[in-house]
């Protein structure tokens, strides 16, 4: 006679077959939550600190005024100061102090007091700067047109310009603002709130026309001459005065706060 299995002759074999694709879904899903960026067994990183961008090297040249508006000269120089006070705020901008930028520019320029972009641009390079400045200021009835043209040392890189009107008793706001946006399109930190406080215009006139006597722009050069206001300005602003004034022709400068 055949003989037929019996029912729990049949159920080991199909309780097995039955827990396979559990079996197999299970070890998926394990898997999966290995694999995950999250997984249980990762640790958390810490934080990484923000990047600071590399210091911008640049050179502050002196604004050019009409040649016949000899009166307007010191503005040259006056506009030079307060676009250093407002420069200086800007934490990643390196600035080449003036007893660097204006010998190499006098002789660049020979017997001309005029700069363009190509000086600014051979300036720049020569002193190992990313960026130049070429101004103008141009005189209406009560005010003035400031224009600064921030000029790249690379030719790859495209200029930026800033462009104001405003009186002198505001311009101090303006050049704020012109390394405000300057700050922006070189992608770097903007501008801090100033250290110290501002030249009053009496003070402005005194070092501009000192700087003039002493690397001989439009005067005749008498370099060491402005002991007794570089020592006042290095009381006052000591950063802004080793910008202006050489610490080798004046030892004030040297001495540490």
């Amino acid at each position: 006679m055949h003989r037929f299995p019996s029912h729990s002759s049949r159920t080991p074999g199909r309780a097995r077959r039955a827990l396979y694709p559990m079996r197999c879904v299970l070890a998926l899903a394990v898997a999966g939550l290995l694999l995950q960026p999250g997984c249980l067994f990762r640790k958390n990183k810490a934080p990484s600190a923000p990047t600071i961008p590399a210091p911008v090297r640049i050179v502050l040249l002196p604004m050019n005024v009409p040649p016949d508006k000899e009166d307007l000269r010191w503005l040259s120089f006056a506009t030079e100061v307060r676009m250093m006070e407002a420069a200086t705020a800007v934490p990643d901008l390196e600035l080449v102090p003036l007893w660097e930028s204006l010998p190499a520019s006098l002789q660049t320029l020979g017997v001309s007091r005029t700069t363009t972009e190509e000086v600014s641009n051979f300036i720049a390079a020569r002193l190992s700067a990313r960026w130049a400045t070429d101004g103008r200021i141009i005189p209406a009835k009560e005010e003035y047109t400031f224009r600064i043209d921030f000029v790249p040392a690379r030719p790859s890189q495209v200029p930026f310009r800033f462009e104001k009107i405003s009186s002198i008793e505001a311009m101090d706001s303006q050049f704020r603002e012109a390394f405000e946006q300057l700050a922006r399109y070189l992608n770097v930190r903007p501008p801090e709130e100033a250290k110290a406080p501002l030249l009053d215009l009496k003070k402005l006139r005194e070092i501009a026309q000192a700087i003039d006597v002493e690397y001989g722009w439009f005067s005749e050069a008498k370099p060491g001459s402005a002991g007794a206001l570089v020592g006042e300005l290095a009381a006052r602003n000591r950063n802004l005065a080793r910008l202006l004034f050489s610490p080798t022709l004046y030892p004030v400068l040297e001495k540490q706060q």
